[in-house]
């Protein structure tokens, strides 16, 4: 079996596995979103599409617990999530409360692919098409609001 669809289910059975009062428990704290950078994403013409103010997903734990448990995100912010390496993603929605569009971008900082319109709870795994090293969450409807296109680029 691929190590990154191990590395998959056992991200699928660790984020499963969480108990009713451990649930209560996260949904009672505070998810406000914390600025920790600001992010371009730049086309192909090296043109600004938009700077975006993102949270960083940086650790396991912040790793895996993503978007959860979040009541709304804007069109200026973001989550980035930061990867040791670049290897095929998968991202589902398991209590994530907004909707997202989920973008894959390789170790040179450029975009992979991306997921659109994520639904909230959906346990689908979303797939990159090659190897990413860094995911970015944002707002459903930006990807084609901003015109973002595969193989334009990232900065922070």
């Amino acid at each position: 079996m691929p190590r990154y669809l191990l590395i998959a289910l056992a991200f699928y059975g660790l984020l499963t596995s969480c108990k009713p009062n451990q649930e209560n428990e996260m949904r009672s704290r505070d998810w406000s979103f914390k600025t920790e950078a600001t992010l371009q994403l730049i086309n192909k013409h090296n043109d600004t599409i938009k700077s975006l103010q993102v949270e960083l997903a940086d650790t396991d734990y912040s790793v895996q617990l993503g978007m959860m448990y979040r009541d709304e995100l804007t069109e200026d912010q973001g989550m980035l999530f930061v990867f040791n390496e670049a290897i095929p993603r998968y991202f589902y929605m398991k209590n994530t409360d907004v909707a997202l569009d989920i973008i894959f971008i390789t170790a040179n900082k450029l975009v992979d692919s991306y997921s659109l319109n994520a639904q909230p709870k959906d346990e689908t795994l979303l797939e990159s098409k090659g190897a990413a090293q860094y995911v970015l969450e944002v707002k459903s409807g930006m990807v084609e609001k901003w015109g973002l296109k595969e193989g334009d680029r990232i900065a922070w």
